[in-house]
């Protein structure tokens, strides 16, 4: 009983604490509720407290966003590493219904609109949620659901490239960063996702686009395996089609490097 009522007092102090640092610090921006915390351990976990706190009176997308997270996670419940203040940590909510089916096809969506926002020439897309600059990665995507809303994570390194594991279970791609003020880049990611919301989207678009941001000439790692292997399409469900040393395959919940 004492420990459950510890949790609830901790749970409301948690969000009594977070709304004001939101309330003190939101913004205008054109497509989505904008909220900016100055330090907050998840902005997922945050955008879907803040959600619940709103209501349904807004229909809008709500954006989560700050300069540091401490405790932020990727895909498989990796750690999402922000070892200092100045990278991007932003989550946007979706509690309306996602203008494209099949819903599959989200990550590769979102990798578009986060590359178009940096608008650096360097930049390029990998299956099935990770920017990459120069074959580093520089911004991952994830995406979950409660049943009650989407709710799209984008991480950006801007200020510093967290050192990554380079073997064991939480080994990966080296990590990049890439310059420019955090606060913009998430506002501007944000807003592309709020504008793309309130469009209308098919497969078709979602291939097109994602397929010319990627280059198709690189090599790719499988984590299970280490093996590697060459991109050779993107299927309409969002599957990529890859040529290996046993022939063409599509992957589904490979994970690569």
């Amino acid at each position: 009983m004492l420990t459950t009522l510890m949790r609830r007092t901790h749970a409301t102090s948690l969000l009594t604490l977070i709304t004001t640092q939101t309330r003190a610090m939101t913004t205008t921006c054109r497509t989505v509720d904008w909220r900016w915390l100055e330090t907050t351990p998840s902005t997922m976990d945050a955008a879907k407290d803040l959600l619940k706190e709103r209501g349904d009176t807004d229909a809008r997308p709500l954006a989560v966003a700050t300069a540091h997270q401490t405790k932020g996670r990727g895909t498989r419940g990796r750690s999402w590493t922000d070892d200092g203040r100045g990278n991007v940590a932003l989550t946007v909510a979706f509690p309306s219904e996602i203008p494209l089916a099949p819903i599959t096809l989200l990550p590769l969506r979102v990798g578009t609109v986060v590359i178009d926002a940096l608008n650096d020439s360097r930049l390029s897309l990998k299956w099935p949620n990770d920017v990459l600059l120069e074959g580093g990665k520089v911004a991952g995507i994830l995406v979950e659901s409660d049943g009650n809303a989407i709710y799209v994570g984008v991480g950006v390194n801007v200020a510093s490239a967290p050192a990554v594991p380079s073997a064991g279970p939480d080994r990966g791609r080296r990590a990049a960063k890439i310059p420019g003020d955090a606060f913009a880049i998430a506002q501007s990611i944000a807003d592309g996702l709020g504008a793309w919301s309130q469009d209308r989207d098919d497969a078709t678009s979602v291939i097109t686009d994602w397929s010319a941001r990627v280059d198709w000439a690189a090599d790719l790692e499988l984590r299970e395996t280490g093996e590697l292997v060459k991109p050779v399409r993107l299927l309409p469900d969002g599957r990529l089609k890859v040529r290996g040393a046993g022939g063409e395959r599509a992957l589904v919940a490979d994970y690569l490097l």
